[in-house]
């Protein structure tokens, strides 16, 4: 019994192993296989929980009073604990939480933004606007009759091409 125990805590270290480092070389190609599977079939619970069931059943059975079958279930045990530990505290939260921070270019109509490169009349210029917890700067023109200087705060009206029309904004 402690072969298989071995087995699969060698087996399960070198294959997480493996993973993390061929599905990151290949953009995420193992999560894209398994994304038909439920959640608590993920690959990092299925080899924590293999992963978990060798290490105890080899530490049982070197410090336990215990015979191969109760060793067996207790390492069975432990696993289902790890694994479930591994769903709810990492898998869960992580499939979750927020992946993305893109947006869309449409998204920036109606958006208060700030000059950051002075926009001529009739030129062009950079405006700043703010997403999540950073800033996205994009060219900008105007249709004010008069140019807008650096620092100051505008309004995104439409988006074209690529360039984003803007007008000046006052709080008043």
């Amino acid at each position: 019994m402690a072969e298989i125990y071995w087995i699969c805590f060698i087996g399960g270290a070198v294959f997480a192993v493996l993973l993390v480092l061929f599905d990151t070389a290949a953009g995420g190609f193992v999560d894209g296989v398994l994304d038909a599977l439920p959640d608590a079939l993920h690959p990092i619970v299925l080899v924590g929980g293999i992963v978990a069931f060798g290490g105890a059943g080899i530490l049982l059975t070197q410090y336990s009073p215990f015979g191969p079958w109760t060793v067996a279930c207790l390492a069975v045990l432990l696993a289902a604990l790890l694994a479930t530990l591994l769903f709810f505290f990492y898998v869960k939260p992580m499939n979750e939480a927020e992946m993305s921070v893109a947006y869309s270019m449409a998204e920036l109509t109606g958006k208060l933004g700030e000059v950051t490169v002075p926009i001529p009349i009739g030129g062009y210029g950079e405006v700043a606007f703010t997403f999540g917890h950073g800033l996205v700067h994009h060219i900008a023109d105007t249709r004010e009759r008069e140019p807008l200087s650096a620092g100051e705060k505008v309004l995104a009206i439409d988006v074209k091409e690529g360039v984003v029309t803007v007008c000046r904004w006052s709080e008043s």
